[in-house]
């Protein structure tokens, strides 16, 4: 029993970007500028959407997404963000954690990041893997979704020293 209570324990170091809300002193992630390079950028004013495309790198802080294209949707009469949406080969990679998926949407108001498709997060050799998987950012919770095989996967190595 020790050992699976150690295992959930473990499973809250994987939630990626939690330590965001964790420092009160530290700038929260809607505070810090966004950083984003593409190959492409196209910009529909009519639907407040930027699309970029072409090996997109996108930079907050210490997080960082990788994808093919990312389309960032703002709010209607606010210059404020609603959501990203990224599609393609996504990494999102913040110190020693590593999130990918076939596609990722961050919604910054709910503060959710949902990995959709062989969606798997890393934490050194710690892994957790399914179809699915929710981050409630300010929440430190995470819920993962089996795919059609109706299994979700993880992966806990015990830290050396420890029962």
């Amino acid at each position: 029993m020790k050992k699976l209570l150690l295992c959930l324990q473990l499973w809250c170091l994987l939630i990626p970007f939690s330590s965001w809300a964790a420092e009160q002193s530290l700038p929260q992630p809607a505070d810090l500028p966004v950083e984003i390079t593409a190959q492409r950028l196209e910009a529909h004013q009519q639907q407040r959407q930027a699309i970029f495309s072409g090996e997109v790198v996108a930079k907050q802080g210490d997080m960082t997404l990788y994808c093919d294209k990312l389309v960032v949707y703002s709010l209607p009469e606010e210059d404020k963000v609603d959501r990203l949406e990224a599609f393609g080969q996504v990494r999102v990679v913040q110190l020693d954690r590593t999130a990918t998926a076939d596609r990722a949407i961050y919604r910054q108001q709910a503060g959710t990041l949902v990995l959709i498709g062989n969606a798997k997060v890393h934490q050194g050799q710690n892994q957790v893997a399914g179809e699915e998987i929710t981050v409630f950012l300010n929440e430190e919770r995470s819920q993962v979704k089996s795919g059609d095989d109706g299994r979700v996967r993880a992966i806990f190595f015990p830290k050396q020293g420890q029962q």
